[in-house]
């Protein structure tokens, strides 16, 4: 990863069921691919609301091509597959 990428990225490693997460601020950007499938819908609504929460107004959520919002949350709006929109 170039440097100049490093000083405005953040990698975290954390629990993402965990109520909390430890970052401050918003987010333009959140990753979370190849994750979702493997939780239950309940977890599934309860992560897509965190992440609503971090994500800043116009901010996007990319997520595996396995996986989907639809069913589970109307908190984002669905750009293409992976990629999905923070409702205002």
């Amino acid at each position: 990863v170039k440097e100049y990428v490093k000083k405005i990225v953040h990698f975290r490693r954390l629990n993402l069921l965990h109520g909390h997460f430890p970052m401050k601020g918003r987010f333009d950007v959140i990753f979370c691919r190849n994750v979702i499938i493997y939780f239950d819908k309940a977890s599934q609504k309860r992560l897509f609301d965190h992440f609503y929460d971090y994500l800043e107004n116009d901010g996007y959520l990319f997520v595996g091509h396995s996986e989907t919002l639809t069913g589970t949350t109307d908190r984002f709006y669905f750009i293409k597959n992976t990629i999905y929109r923070k409702v205002l």
